[in-house]
């Protein structure tokens, strides 16, 4: 997998404590380039019999990807569903919209 054709933005929820050791959540967002992927109608019924609904599967190098659950695509917001090695070099993962990510 060469050609990279996206750019996603991976996000992840960070806590960091101020000086009087109050606790704080911040968002640290990293663009990294991505491959989008189409998903087969089979896949997409037998996700659905899951209870799952995917949007979107895209694939990305693997050390480029540290266990961020939030994925900014085409300005919506997905949570990962699965994650899945894809060769030795990259991730590939299922996206789904919750609600109140647009």
């Amino acid at each position: 997998m060469s050609n990279w054709n996206g750019v996603c933005t991976l996000i992840a929820t960070e806590t960091e404590r101020d000086d009087k050791g109050v606790p704080h959540k911040k968002e640290r967002r990293r663009r990294v380039p991505c491959n989008v992927y189409s998903m087969s109608a089979a896949a997409y019924y037998a996700a659905a019999q899951a209870g799952v609904k995917p949007q979107a599967i895209i694939g990305i190098r693997a050390c480029a990807y540290s266990g961020e659950v939030l994925v900014e695509l085409g300005g919506t917001t997905y949570s990962v569903d699965n994650k899945q090695m894809s060769g030795a070099d990259n991730v590939r993962l299922t996206l789904v919209e919750k609600a109140g990510n647009r």
